[in-house]
Order: C-alpha cells, then sequence, then structure tokens
C-alpha cells in the first residue's frame, strides 16, 4: 500500500473536483483520498512515494484508437485528401510493415507511457503487433480487425481473421484485453460483418469502427460518387457500396461499439447512446478528412465522446496531451477553459467508459492507474488548461498501482 501527496489532484469526476494540499492511498486500486496526517494514522504500513512539491497527480491517459504496426511511418504517407492518403498507405503498407518491428513498437509504446497513457485500444490488421503488445507494462485492448468487400475471398478472410482471433485469445488477461474491430462500412461485405459480430457477441468482446471518416465515404455510401470504386475494383471487379450509413448502424443494435472519427455524421440521434461511443481523432481528422468533427454537436445530442490519436499513420504523435492541444485549436466554439476540462474527461474517465474499464477516475474501489506530472503555481480556475498547455512528459506512471519504469 502506498501514499502520495500531492500539490493538486484532478479527480476527473464529473463535476471536474480539483483538491489541492490532499493524499492519495492506493495499492492495486484507489483506497482512499485526504488529509495526510489522517490517512498516514489509517494506514501505518503504507510507504510514501516521494514526488515533487509542486506536483499534479490524475488518473492515467487512456488512447483507445492506435495503429502500432504504421509505427515506422515518417515522411512516407500523403496527407490532405483521404483517397490521396489511402493510395500511400497501400502503396507503403508492405515496407512499413516489415519496419515496425518488436521494438520499434515496444519504443513507440514507451513513448506513450512517458507522456502519461496507460491503456490504449490497439487496431491491429496484421497481428505483427501483438507480442509487443503482450510484453509492454501497458494495459492492451487488443481489437483484431476484419475487413474484406469481396465475397469470394470471404473465406480465406475469416479463417485468417480466426487465425490472428484466436492467437490473441491464448494471452488474455487483466492487462490485455482481446476485442474486435470491423473495419469501415466501405470497406466489409455484410457477410464478413455479421460474422464477425457473432464472435463479439459469443465472446462478450468490444467492438471497434472507423465510420463516416471522410466526404469520399459518406458519398460511396449514399451512392453519390465513385471515388471509392477506382481502389475498390482492386479487390473486385463491379464494386458497389455494401450498406447505407443508416444499415451499418443497425449491424451494432445492442453491441458495445466504439465508432471513430464519425467526422461525417449528419445525425447524432441514430446510435444507442448506451452502447455506442465516439472516438474523436483531431488530428487524423485534420490531415485526411478535410472537414472538423462536430463536438458540440455530439455532446448536445448525448454521445459520449472520447479522444484518440490513431495511429502515427495519420498523426507525428501518439502523446494525448499533444491531441488535447490540437483540440483546444480545432474547437474555437468552446471557451477554453470549459473545453479544457472537457477534454481531460475524455481522455480519462469517458474512454474508460466506452472501454467498460474500472478506470480513469481518481475514486476509491477504481483500479489505481495513475499518473504524476510536475507543474507551477497557477490559478485553479487556470489550472486545467494551463496543464495541457504545458505538460510533456510524467515524473511517474502507475498501472494497477505498480510504477513503471522507462
Amino acid at each position: 500500500m502506498f501514499l502520495i501527496k500531492a500539490r493538486y489532484i484532478f479527480v476527473c469526476d464529473e463535476d471536474f473536483t480539483i483538491l489541492e494540499n490532499k493524499t492519495l492511498c492506493f495499492d492495486e486500486n484507489i483506497v482512499e483520498l485526504g488529509e495526510f496526517e489522517k490517512l498516514a494514522l489509517k494506514y501505518p504500513q503504507a510507504k510514501l512515494i516521494q514526488i515533487p512539491p509542486n506536483s499534479l497527480i490524475l488518473p492515467a491517459f487512456i488512447n483507445p484508437h492506435t495503429h502500432l504496426e504504421f509505427s515506422a511511418n515518417s515522411y512516407t504517407l500523403h496527407y490532405g485528401d483521404f483517397l490521396v492518403w489511402l493510395k500511400s498507405v497501400i502503396n507503403a503498407r508492405s515496407n512499413l510493415s516489415q519496419k515496425a518491428k518488436e521494438k520499434l513498437i515496444l519504443n513507440t509504446m514507451r513513448s506513450m507511457l512517458k507522456s502519461g497513457t496507460a491503456t490504449i485500444g490497439e487496431i491491429s490488421s496484421f497481428a505483427s503487433d501483438l507480442v509487443a503488445c503482450v510484453k509492454s507494462p501497458m494495459r492492451v485492448v487488443f481489437f483484431n480487425e476484419i475487413l474484406g468487400v469481396n465475397e469470394n475471398a470471404n473465406e480465406v478472410k475469416k479463417q485468417d481473421f480466426l487465425k490472428r482471433f484466436y492467437s490473441s485469445l491464448k494471452y488474455k488477461s487483466e492487462n490485455f484485453i482481446p476485442a474486435i474491430s470491423l473495419h469501415s462500412p466501405y470497406s466489409l461485405n455484410k457477410d464478413l460483418a455479421l460474422f464477425a459480430l457473432e464472435i463479439a457477441k459469443k465472446h462478450d468482446l468490444l467492438v471497434s469502427t472507423h465510420f463516416l471518416e471522410s466526404d469520399h465515404e459518406f458519398k460511396w455510401l449514399h451512392h453519390k460518387g465513385k471515388g471509392f470504386e477506382k481502389w475498390l475494383r482492386f479487390f473486385e471487379p463491379n464494386p458497389k457500396p455494401k450498406f447505407s450509413p443508416q444499415s451499418f448502424l443497425e449491424l451494432f443494435k445492442g453491441v458495445r461499439t466504439l465508432f471513430t472519427h464519425c467526422v461525417y455524421v449528419k445525425d447524432f440521434n441514430h446510435f444507442d447512446k448506451n452502447s455506442h461511443f465516439i472516438t474523436h481523432c483531431a488530428v487524423s481528422n485534420r490531415l485526411l478528412s478535410k472537414a472538423r468533427f462536430p463536438l458540440k454537436k455530439a455532446l448536445k445530442a448525448g454521445m459520449s465522446v472520447h479522444l484518440g490519436t490513431d495511429g502515427l499513420s495519420s498523426n507525428n504523435s501518439l502523446s494525448m496531451l499533444d491531441e488535447m492541444r490540437a483540440n483546444l485549436l480545432i474547437h474555437q466554439d468552446f471557451k477554453p477553459q470549459d473545453l479544457a476540462k472537457e477534454l481531460l474527461l475524455m481522455a480519462t474517465s469517458k474512454p474508460a467508459k466506452a472501454l467498460n474499464l474500472e478506470l480513469g477516475e481518481l475514486k476509491a474501489g477504481k483500479i489505481a492507474d495513475i499518473s504524476v506530472f510536475k507543474v507551477e503555481e497557477c490559478d485553479l480556475k487556470q489550472l486545467p488548461l494551463q496543464f495541457i498547455l504545458n505538460a510533456k512528459k510524467v515524473e511517474k506512471i502507475f498501472i494497477k498501482g505498480k510504477e513503471c519504469s522507462f
């Protein structure tokens, strides 16, 4: 059992409570928050952890959408339009995959730890990231991905998916959680989609999917554009949309699903507010989508929205701090001080809820995933904003009460 005393504590509850000069008691779970003297007397066996005098503690960040298999990308892929980017991905995928060895992926994950992230949702297309994700001290929700539009290739696709999926199941633990990803409505046929969803239901697994990321996808699914047609001809001779946006959404009824991007969603009332969650990747959207996700509209519609970085295939950083800074600049319809608090919840308690994990809030009984940052004295109302603007790396980070080394 440990005690850690901090100048500031972000509890990351719904009211965004900020505590001053309080102490956190924890082992694998959060035990109690309170005055140091009282907790020291109550838990005499607890060891005091030394941290800098001006420190802030808060829940470790949760990044529910990464693509570590593209960790080698730098200067290679093309941005500015989704189909331009997609073409560059297809051309460079093999080379980038060969470069993304276990060591590189582990180093990438280590950099995320240093920036305060303890849990990720990894979208795995080829399983080349599996060993690194198992070895890392990070908590990983491992989304095995399936895609394929050509129905003639369904059996091959199913067997490949099952091989990867059952390999990941062998490593299931508290810190490695197998899950399923259905790539997108433009890259899947209905048979493959239903196949993957049945497995998710059978094993009670989380699901992730990309949804309405680009204007090309929106037009394709509405039979109004042929941008995807040329690309899809590589996979089937006469490609046609397999879904409308609504028919794709209906597949996930009652299934706990993270919908990533949703930039071109027109009506958020079609989502199931109890089981559907949105992962917002601002930097990726800026580089590929030519539009900004309507965050305020989604929140007003009652959606639970959280942050993700996407992969280094469409971002230059997997730091949630960098992602929050980008959001501060992109969403100009919020006051900066209000948005800062919202973004911190979107990086802690909200993704924890979406992933169905007892994390993201410094509350008795929650798992003790804790980060410690050095800060400076400032006005309490300004602290969330100042923290996002200035923080770069943690002083310490704990996963399930165990300090991680870098």
